[in-house]
């Protein structure tokens, strides 16, 4: 117990220090068993011919669909193939087991998909075998081939011009298929280390499913640069991270993480997981989207011959689209066509955001406004921190602080202006509680294997999650932001989501172990990086459904996932206030917004430390042109409002924000446009 109160003082105590990153507290690829098995592969791929084939005599073709059966010649476990040929020209391949002994989870498709993708018209395709060892489909028009090689197992995408991408081209394809454990007899090899369990810092995560990873190699012939697959703190165009003159010695990982004041130039997951890798070189275009919700590792080596990508996910199956086009947008176009395009955002929320954890109570948030107007600086939005909670017990007030939120809510409204409070997704263990209560006696959180409601630690203490993949869960947490149920809210009071990648502070990694149950039956390694969307997707779904008439919602999120962008917007979390991060922050947000989401910014000034006047007055003036515009700061920090630093300073961030709001019909045009063809604000 004593042990236990530690950790925890300890974890709530970060609310008091800025500390660099700990690297420790987050797992390399040779500390994950699945990343070190395929990165080995990868290595010895060249002396080993792929033993993946396709059985010629099982192919079939009709109604737009490649069918056939893949076999693993090393073991006899075979694999069922389908290619499909989509009506926006993208071309979707799945791979799952022929035969497997339990389904494997295939359930993010429900929630990414804005709808089952449509086939393409079979009078527009042309399908012929080639002595048995390939089939050949030519599709848009003939201006594109896809070749599915039989023997090695391989699809090459190619036009008149030459090739243009290959799956498997290296032959790195390896999907792991779900087996019983069978312990060693005496005198043989113990089983491999990490298959069935695995350990770190502490954490054992039990594999019930035993080893069930999938990877597989993608080619951009001649592309010398490929980008996407956020979100990192790195540059734009992805540097190489195999090979011998590797830029990284890690693979980009995609794993929603909590990663308090990251590191720049480092591809260290962090809060956002998008597997959507986009190329371009002069007349074409090429991308590449993974529809799986587990973690997930990729390499980038490039040579003179292009771009070359293997990508690594724990569990899930193979659900892979390429998208082929002759510029970026058409790419961008055929991805949102089946991902949705960004929610046209409320005008209001295109304006400046003023933020810091935590405004201190009514009087403060009364003040702060009032300054706004006395030096004449245009703003819309201003927001409340966890501190503005009863005992972080999320949709209370403190009373103390906050002895009446609607008429603080009314005095802002009256300037035309909002409010926006903060709601988390863990929620205090405490039986007077009203929303524990009514989650714990409908059955709507997270489970621990044994099948109790899970408990972690988060900013409230002792904790438990709402399963979002319960979809009486995602109602009913709808339905706690109606205007009756969530007391003290107006229809001018927004919300903002942070800490759902998720973040359990006493979890390995800072958060939730991977054999935590959902909906289902299923573990939580099969869908993490999806929670945070779910969470996000719940929360917009309750700000539409307060109303009678139909308003858009703003929600921000701190991680994402492919279909967050439907939702609302993401910020690039935790960053510091020094001029790396400033830099950092374009190449972010550029990276994000090539994966579709394309209302997101970063904290203005960096959310931790004191940023001297001239670094805080460039940050305005370069967050004045990226999509999502707040300023925001630790609770440690100096108050840095715009006026504090005098001048010549605050002439200078009032002109960066009024640059803002002249700009401010251009911004939401080229918003609308961004709601139907995926182009993105910020390019």
């Amino acid at each position: 117990m004593i042990r236990l109160l530690s950790r925890t003082l300890f974890f709530l105590g970060l609310a008091n220090l800025a500390l660099a990153v700990k690297r420790e507290d987050f797992k390399t690829c040779a500390q994950s068993s699945f990343c070190q098995r395929n990165r080995q592969l990868a290595k010895e791929a060249a002396s080993n011919s792929s033993p993946y084939s396709v059985i010629a005599n099982t192919l079939q073709f009709q109604d737009s669909v490649f069918k056939a059966d893949i076999l693993n010649q090393k073991n006899n476990v075979k694999f069922a193939l389908q290619v499909f040929f989509l009506e926006n020209n993208a071309v979707r391949i799945r791979i799952n087991e022929k035969a497997a002994i339990k389904p494997r989870y295939d359930e993010a498709k429900n929630h990414v998909l804005v709808k089952e993708p449509i086939l393409k018209s079979p009078k527009t395709l042309t399908g012929k075998e080639n002595q048995g060892q390939e089939f050949s489909i030519s599709y848009s028009d003939g201006l594109y081939t896809a070749k599915i090689q039989f023997s090695p197992f391989k699809i090459d995408f190619s036009s008149e011009a030459g090739p243009i991408l290959t799956v498997n081209e290296r032959g790195l394809f390896n999907f792991e298929h779900f087996r019983t454990k069978v312990e060693p007899k005496e005198g043989e090899a113990p089983l491999e280390e990490g298959l069935w369990e695995e350990s770190f810092k502490g954490f054992t995560d039990p594999k019930k499913n035993g080893p069930s990873s999938i990877s597989v190699d993608v080619s951009f012939h001649n592309f010398a640069h490929v980008y996407g697959i956020p979100e990192h703190a790195s540059q734009l165009s992805l540097k190489t991270t195999a090979g011998e003159a590797h830029q990284y010695d890690e693979p980009y990982r995609l794993y929603n993480l909590d990663v308090f004041e990251y590191e720049v130039d480092n591809p260290m997951a962090l809060y956002g997981s998008i597997p959507f890798m986009v190329a371009h070189r002069k007349g074409s275009s090429a991308g590449v989207f993974w529809l799986n919700s587990a973690e997930m590792w990729v390499d980038v080596a490039k040579d003179n011959k292009g771009s070359h990508t293997h990508w690594i996910a724990e569990s899930g199956l193979a659900d892979i689209f390429v998208f082929l086009g002759q510029e970026p947008k058409s790419v961008l176009k055929q991805y949102g066509d089946l991902t949705g395009f960004t929610a046209l955002p409320p005008a209001f929320s295109l304006g400046y955001h003023q933020c810091r954890w935590n405004y201190n109570d009514q009087e403060d948030v009364k003040g702060v406004d009032a300054k706004f107007d006395e030096f004449d600086i245009p703003y819309d939005v201003i927001w409340l921190d966890i501190e503005h909670t009863d005992g972080k017990r999320y949709f209370t007030w403190d009373q103390n602080k906050f002895t009446n939120p609607i008429e603080m809510q009314k005095n802002l409204t009256i300037k035309g202006r909002k409010l926006v409070n903060i709601v988390d997704p863990h929620i205090k263990r405490d039986d007077s509680y009203y929303v524990y209560k009514e989650a714990t006696q409908k059955g709507y959180f997270v489970k621990d294997p044994s099948g109790n409601d899970f408990d972690g630690w988060c900013w409230p203490g002792s904790s438990s999650w709402v399963d979002y993949t319960l979809p009486e869960a995602c109602k009913w947490w709808a339905s706690l932001f109606k205007l009756d149920k969530y007391a003290g809210s107006t229809e001018a009071l927004y919300v903002w989501n942070d800490m759902n990648e998720p973040s359990v502070f006493n979890g390995p990694e800072i958060t939730m172990q991977k054999d935590r149950v959902h909906h289902g039956g299923w573990e939580h390694r099969d869908l993490h990086n999806m929670y945070g969307f779910l969470f996000h997707r719940s929360t917009a779904d309750g700000l539409v459904q307060r109303l009678d008439i139909n308003r858009r919602p703003f929600v921000l999120s701190r991680a994402f996932f492919p279909g967050t962008q439907r939702v609302s917007a993401i910020w690039t979390g935790d960053n510091t206030a020094t001029w790396e991060h400033l830099k950092i922050s374009s190449p972010m947000l550029l990276s994000i917004s090539l994966a579709g989401v394309s209302f997101s910014g970063a904290d203005v000034g960096g959310f931790f430390g004191n940023p001297e006047p001239e670094l805080l007055t460039r940050w305005y003036q370069a967050g004045a042109f990226q999509p999502f515009f707040r300023g925001h700061a630790h609770i440690d920090s100096k108050r840095r409002e715009p006026w504090l630093f005098g001048e010549p300073y605050t002439s200078q961030i009032r002109t960066a924000i009024r640059n803002r709001y002249h700009l401010l019909p251009y911004w939401y045009t080229l918003f609308f446009q961004n709601s139907f063809d995926g182009v993105s604000p910020m390019r």
